[in-house]
């Protein structure tokens, strides 16, 4: 296939026919999935009971067929005219930069039409902001889009999504000129240590992690606070830019599989070591730590720093997870030697949580959507996520299962198109990352994670 410019002499963009891509495997049946019943609901709100039994584990289905585009993502064709328009319009230099820059590091990816995207938009700002926004950070921002970051099952997402590329330009665009000559000399300093170069160092992933990692901050960098103000007069940098130099130089030099497996709570691997919740019911506050990490990176690693597959409560994990969860008014039973009533709760309350504590990362206010218990309610639900999941933005999700009760999930991307789209779910039950048929959520009584039931709730 290609990108047909309507021009003599400009040269064509081609979207190389046989780029094989790593391969991807479904999502496993039941293995070992605990028997916990999580996130208490019944028909008229979650987190309304307190029940104590603990759930029998469901019946395993069959798993999700390997999804319909293994090869590189084809180029949809509203970005496709975009993107001849943009080209057509470049000078001969400028256009054969991108060419070579699009045919080298997007077109051949799994994440093509989402990168191209990215591309036009950025190449817009920086045409708009030049002295802020280089065609190198544009190419940065573009290939952290593009590039799987993983060669797992579940790793084709890119380093950012869209929606955070655009984030950090806009970032960079509007910070103080004491932080933009920070960041230019963190940018600089990728894959070196005193000043040396590290072997074997990443310096495009780390680019692209510091990257995501100002717009995480995109709100504080362009309208700093009083005393970030205050700082700036006398030269020095905003907190969350000392924030920022700070990871840029403790990953240094760090091997690309570290960072990747430190920059997320979900596992690339599409296996079971994912970030889990410690008690019966903080399926919901993990299901936010999961989001929240999947948005800022420097939280990420922090969360690393002890094992984020693990069972233990009396951890930083494990004690946020249970402030979060009393806060709103859930009842915290740790799942290794708990006793006494357990308690999930509300979707409101799950909104609410996810507004305080995700929401200044990921750059985005949560709304409760209450689905419909139809197929066609349900598939609505996927379209509107399938359009978020491809701009990068996760999309946290509440279960209620046949039995009684619920569970709070987290949907990190969407792959595939029409009826074979799939869905990237995290489980914090099992900490399982695993894809899901998006035929099989909307036709309900379906198989997500550790339970049988339907899709109640997305928080948008």
């Amino acid at each position: 296939m290609s990108v047909r410019i309507p021009s003599a002499g400009v040269p064509q963009t081609r979207l190389p026919e046989s780029q094989p891509v790593a391969p991807r495997a479904p999502i496993s049946p039941s293995l070992g999935y605990a028997t916990n019943d999580t996130f208490h609901a019944d028909a008229g709100g979650i987190g309304r009971r307190g029940r104590t039994q603990r759930a029998a584990p469901p019946p395993a289905t069959q798993p999700a067929a390997p999804a319909a585009n293994s090869r590189a993502e084809p180029l949809q064709p509203e970005t496709n005219t975009a993107l001849q328009a943009r080209l057509a319009a470049m000078p001969a230099p400028e256009r054969e930069r991108a060419t070579r820059f699009l045919n080298q590091h997007v077109l051949n990816t799994p994440n093509a039409d989402r990168a191209t995207r990215t591309y036009l938009d950025l190449s817009a700002m920086q045409a708009a902001r030049p002295a802020r926004l280089s065609m190198d950070t544009v190419e940065t921002l573009t290939r952290g889009v593009a590039e799987p970051r993983g060669t797992g099952a579940a790793g084709q997402e890119g380093i950012l999504g869209p929606a955070q590329a655009r984030a950090a330009a806009s970032a960079i665009v509007g910070m103080t000129g004491e932080d933009f000559s920070a960041l230019q000399g963190t940018l600089r300093n990728a894959g070196t240590r005193d000043g040396q170069p590290v072997p074997n160092a990443d310096v495009q992933t780390e680019r692209a992690l510091i990257l995501k990692a100002v717009g995480a901050r995109n709100q504080e960098l362009a309208s700093p606070g009083v005393l970030d103000r205050v700082r700036n007069a006398f030269g020095d940098t905003t907190r969350e830019m000392d924030d920022v130099a700070r990871f840029g130089r403790e990953i240094a030099g760090t091997p690309r599989d570290t960072l990747i497996t430190q920059s997320t709570a979900i596992d690339v691997n599409a296996g079971s070591r994912a970030l889990q919740q410690r008690f019966d019911d903080s399926c919901a506050p993990t299901a936010a730590q999961v989001a929240h990490a999947d948005a800022d990176p420097i939280y990420a690693r922090q969360l690393h720093r002890e094992p984020i597959h693990s069972l233990d409560a009396n951890t930083n994990i494990g004690r946020e997870q249970r402030r979060v969860l009393e806060n709103n008014g859930g009842i915290a039973r740790p799942r290794q030697g708990g006793t006494g009533d357990s308690l999930g709760v509300s979707p409101d309350a799950m909104r609410d949580m996810f507004n305080r504590g995700v929401s200044p990362n990921s750059n985005r206010t949560y709304a409760t959507q209450t689905i419909a218990d139809t197929p066609q309610a349900r598939q609505g639900a996927l379209d509107r996520a399938d359009r978020l999941l491809r701009d990068g933005v996760d999309v946290p999700f509440a279960v209620l299962w046949n039995g009684g009760g619920g569970h709070a999930m987290v949907m990190s991307d969407a792959r595939g198109q029409g009826a074979n789209r799939e869905y990237l779910v995290t489980d914090p039950m099992d900490g399982r990352t695993g894809w899901v048929r998006g035929s099989d959520i909307a036709a309900g009584n379906t198989r997500i994670g550790p339970g049988t039931g339907r899709l109640a709730w997305t928080f948008e």
